[in-house]
Order: C-alpha cells, then sequence, then structure tokens
C-alpha cells in the first residue's frame, strides 16, 4: 500500500501543471486534495478521492482541461473510470481539448444513441411469416457436425514439446503424400535417397520445402526433404514452370518431375495434393433446401452494421418482399464463419473502436441475434481470430461461458475452425480465413487477393492445406495438422477478408467469401481497403444456383 500510496502523490504533482481550468469556477486542485487521504477520513471518501485522480489523470495525460465542476459530475458514476475511458475517446475524435459540461453532455447523448446501436431487436422474432409455414421448416434437418476429424474442439493435445512439433509435420507429409502417391504418373515415385542414383533419368518424388531462395542467377534452389533425407532441387530461371513455381511456399507437400544432374536435382515439373480431384463433378443434394452464409458480424465494434443486420433476420423470418421471400422459404441452413463479436485486446487501441466493451455483454448480444433466427434453420457457428478462443489455428468451438445464452437452443451448433460438415450430403468445409494474409503476402501470383479472396481459397484447395507455411500464421502443432485437407470439400466457405468472393464451381467446388456487416474501419481506410458489407451469399444446394441478396440499404 505505501508504494501504491508514493504512485498516487507521483502523478499529483505531475498533474498539476495540466489541470487548470481559466474560468470562473475555482481550478482543481490535486496536491491539496491529497490531505484526504489521511488515516481519519473515511473509506467511502478516499474512494471517491481515488476515483477522482484516475478519471483526472486520463485527461491530463493527453493535456486535455477538465473542469473541477464537470469532474465531480462524470465521478458521481461508479463506472466513472469506464465513462472516462469513452469520453476521451470521443474528445479525441471530435478534437475537443476542454472538458466542460456542455462537452460531457454532449458524450452522453451521442452515448445514448451508440447503446441503442447495440441493442438486439425484439420485432423480429422467429416463426412469424405473412402466410403459411415455409418450406424449408416441412424438411427434417440432414446435418452431422465436423466429420473425418476435422474439429480440434475437444481434441488438443498440444504441450509445445519437440515430439508435437515432429508429430505435426509427420501427419502433414504422410496425409498429403498419400494423395499424391494415388496419382497416376508416366514415371516411377521414389524415395529422395534413392534419387541420386537416377543420373539423366526422369522420375518423381515427394517432398515438402524446407527452404526457397533464388541465386545470384536468377534460379530457384529449394531444399526438400522427406522422412529419410533431404537434398537440394533446382528449377532453372529459364523454366516454362518458373512463374508457378514462383507461388511455391516452404513446408508445402509437393511431388516434383525431375532428373539427377551432376548430383543436382533439376525440376521439369511439380504437382499439388489438389490436382487428385481437379476434374471432379460438382455435387448436388436431392431435396429444395438452400444454406445462406455470414461472417465478420463483429458484434461490439461501433462500426457493426446492426440495423442492416436485423434486416437480414427479418428476412430469414420471411417479413421482406415478395421475391426476397420466396427465397427465405427454402433457407434450411445458415453458416457463420468467425469474427462472431469484435472481442477486447486484439489489437491496440481497440476500446476506441468498441461500443461494447464487456467480451461477455458481447456475446450476450451476439447469442439475442441468434434467437431470432427461426427454429426450424439450423445454424452453424465457427470462431474467428477476435472471438474469444486462443487465436492460433486450428481454434476450438467457442466455450460454454461466453454462449450460455443460447444454451437452450436446439438449432444453433458451435463447431470449431477449421472443420468440416455433412449438410444435405454435401460436404461443407467452414474456415474463418486467417492464414489468407499469410497467403498474399508470400504468393506473387495472389497479390489482388484481398479484392479476389476466392483465388486464393482456390490456392488451398490446389494444395489441399489452408496454412502450409508454418510460422507465417499462429498454429498449433497438433499431433493431426488440422489445417490439411483429406478430400476436396463441396462447398468453402470462408472469411476474415470482408470482401465477398465467389467461384460457383471450381473443379467441383462452390467457394464462398460472405463478406461482413461490419462498415469499413478507420484501419481499413488507411488501407485503401472497400469492404463489401451487409451482402449476404445463398446457395442452393439441388439446383447449384448461388445468389447474393443485398442488406446494405435499410429500409
Amino acid at each position: 500500500m505505501r508504494r501504491v500510496k508514493s504512485v498516487i502523490l507521483a502523478k499529483g504533482r505531475k498533474a498539476q501543471r495540466f489541470c487548470r481550468y481559466t474560468t470562473a469556477s475555482a481550478p482543481l486542485d490535486l496536491e491539496s486534495g491529497l490531505e484526504m487521504t489521511d488515516a481519519t477520513a473515511s473509506d467511502a471518501a478516499q474512494t471517491e478521492l481515488l476515483r477522482k485522480k484516475q478519471v483526472a489523470g486520463l485527461f491530463i495525460k493527453d493535456k486535455i482541461i477538465i473542469s473541477p465542476k464537470t469532474l465531480e459530475n462524470l465521478c458521481q458514476s461508479q463506472n466513472a473510470y469506464e465513462d472516462a475511458l469513452k469520453l476521451r475517446e470521443y474528445m479525441q475524435r471530435h478534437g475537443i481539448f476542454v472538458l466542460d459540461d456542455k462537452a460531457l453532455s454532449l458524450w452522453r447523448e451521442s452515448a445514448a444513441r451508440a447503446v441503442k446501436t447495440v441493442e438486439p431487436t425484439s420485432a423480429v422474432k422467429a416463426g412469424e411469416w405473412a402466410s403459411g409455414v415455409p418450406r424449408a421448416a416441412t424438411l427434417e434437418k440432414d446435418l452431422f457436425l465436423s466429420v473425418s476429424d476435422s474439429d480440434v474442439t475437444d481434441h488438443s493435445r498440444c504441450k509445445g514439446t519437440v515430439k508435437d512439433f515432429v508429430d505435426y509435420f509427420n501427419d502433414r507429409f504422410n496425409r498429403l503424400s498419400h494423395q499424391l502417391r494415388l496419382m497416376s504418373s508416366a514415371h516411377d515415385t521414389v524415395k529422395l535417397r534413392e534419387a541420386q542414383n537416377r543420373q539423366k533419368k526422369t522420375f518423381n518424388v515427394i517432398g515438402m520445402v524446407y527452404s526457397k531462395k533464388i541465386t545470384k542467377n536468377g534460379h530457384m534452389l529449394l531444399e526438400i526433404e522427406d522422412e529419410e533425407t533431404m537434398i537440394p532441387l533446382l528449377i532453372p530461371k529459364d523454366s516454362p514452370i518458373m512463374a508457378q513455381a514462383s507461388g511455391i511456399m516452404e513446408d508445402e507437400v509437393l511431388t516434383f518431375e525431375a532428373y539427377m544432374s551432376n548430383s543436382l536435382l533439376i525440376a521439369k515439373g511439380f504437382t499439388t495434393p489438389g490436382k487428385l480431384l481437379q476434374h471432379r463433378n460438382r455435387h448436388l443434394c436431392n431435396r429444395p433446401a438452400k444454406i445462406a452464409f455470414l461472417s465478420d458480424l463483429h458484434v461490439g465494434s461501433r462500426w457493426f452494421m446492426q440495423k442492416n443486420f436485423q434486416q437480414f433476420l427479418a428476412f430469414l423470418n420471411g417479413k421482406t418482399g415478395e421475391a426476397e421471400r420466396e427465397v427465405a422459404e427454402d433457407i434450411k441452413y445458415v453458416s457463420i464463419a468467425g469474427d462472431l463479436v469484435d472481442g477486447i485486446g486484439v489489437y491496440p487501441n481497440q476500446e476506441r473502436e468498441l461500443v461494447t466493451k464487456d467480451i461477455f455483454a458481447q456475446y450476450e448480444i451476439f447469442c439475442g441475434f441468434l434467437k431470432a433466427i427461426p427454429e426450424h434453420i439450423e445454424v452453424i457457428v465457427a470462431p474467428g481470430n477476435h472471438d474469444a478462443v486462443r487465436i492460433a489455428d486450428p481454434q476450438p468451438a467457442l466455450p460454454l461461458e461466453f454462449v450460455k445464452f443460447v444454451d437452450d437452443a436446439e438449432n444453433i451448433h458451435f463447431v470449431g475452425n477449421p472443420s468440416i460438415h455433412k449438410v444435405e450430403g454435401l460436404s461443407l468445409l467452414v474456415y474463418h480465413g486467417t492464414s489468407v494474409d499469410g497467403w498474399i503476402s508470400n504468393n506473387p501470383n495472389l497479390r489482388d487477393g484481398y479484392e479476389n479472396p476466392q483465388k486464393v481459397a482456390m490456392e488451398m484447395l490446389n494444395q489441399h492445406h489452408l496454412c502450409p507455411r508454418y510460422g507465417e500464421d499462429s498454429l498449433v502443432p497438433e499431433p493431426r495438422d488440422y489445417m490439411a485437407l483429406d478430400s476436396t470439400p463441396d462447398i468453402f466457405h470462408f472469411g476474415h477478408v470482408h470482401k465477398n468472393g465467389y467461384a460457383e464451381n471450381y473443379n467441383g467446388t462452390v467457394i464462398i467469401n460472405s463478406g461482413t456487416f461490419q462498415a469499413q474501419t478507420d484501419f481499413q481506410v488507411s488501407l485503401g481497403h472497400q469492404p463489401t458489407p451487409c451482402k449476404v451469399p445463398i446457395y442452393g444446394m439441388n439446383t447449384g444456383k448461388l445468389e447474393v441478396i443485398d442488406f446494405s440499404k435499410v429500409e
């Protein structure tokens, strides 16, 4: 306690130089106020004084002048410090440097309006339709969650040991190399150790890329490894595969068509694991069922577009125009690919962007929206990097403590990220998409990936891996590599970049990035990134038709 008091005294002396309000009101003298910490003062008085000093210190630090009367007014609340944080951000945003009663009143009016933007609507109630029962309500659900060992939830075994890393990379290599061996080829596939004895003869080798560099002569030099050894592999600068090879990343597993020349392995071509099913047909289901896709809602952010999202909820409940109601009648499923809320402490100074700074309150509001979805619609909910689970992929499902508000809802299913589900017999891969940043920064062929996120998803499918380069994005080395794909999904749903993007039939897979319900943030403005908010893709699983409903205009 002695040390705490000395800190308060020091802050008080420093504060006195700035905290003077030049009007008829008497200035606030923090030095004289410290005398109230005498042992004879009541506990309540000491608490009140400390609250005033904490609040005043916030404004003094930013050289904001505060009236003693206004400070007294502000500190009447038990949440004075939290209010002061919001008030300081408001003043900084509007260039206000003198805090008087007028400024306080303006902020309180603004805060009251902001609170209204995060309260779930009571106007939308599940199950209310303009006429009759929606067609989708007559269908029994055909849903199997987290199939094929695709979900880390309740299966995380990583302890951060060396063995964990060895098991992780061995699992990746074994599973992806097995897929590569299934592909037909005109050449034999040999171990790297055996390749050194096959001079001038063309053969195939399977290896994981350990390193990649460009030589001073412009050639690409890779080091590749398998379970037994590591050898260098050269791709000549004039090779026809050089442009494609520029997108090769470390830790990818590939088949190389190559030959030995003077103890150096020379590549003539290479194949990715996803090529096995590159020409497969698109699969459709037998019933008139549709699925809607959402991601990146960011509930709790001051940029969350609540009115637009409520309009989407009204659409699901049939409270819309006749044409839209016809679409909504067949929606049986909703997939949500992460960043459900904005979170707390995800990035520096995030509190300036938040309306709701309590993580539990953010999820309570989000769950309020989930409750407004009709009960006949099955909702699959995965987390993202803003959500209250570990930031590293793969992420387990949200803990019950955050989503207990809908614990009794049988149609709402919380799953891990990534995870694969069987919906109407079709395989649905749901992944938030955090690794998209790493793909774009490391693959020169994906420089336009933020504007065309479907291109990044195509490359993920080509590699049968969602994040091959370890260390670029946060990954947990589980004994099983949950980011590797054993098969190609029928539907690939992801988000993260706040930009809608689609490929309706990429080698039999429907690729969907579902954009966002968050308006353009200050950070996005600084990057020149233009999001596409409030555009909801809806896929007819029996027709193969993809349509997008725009909720950007609030009626």
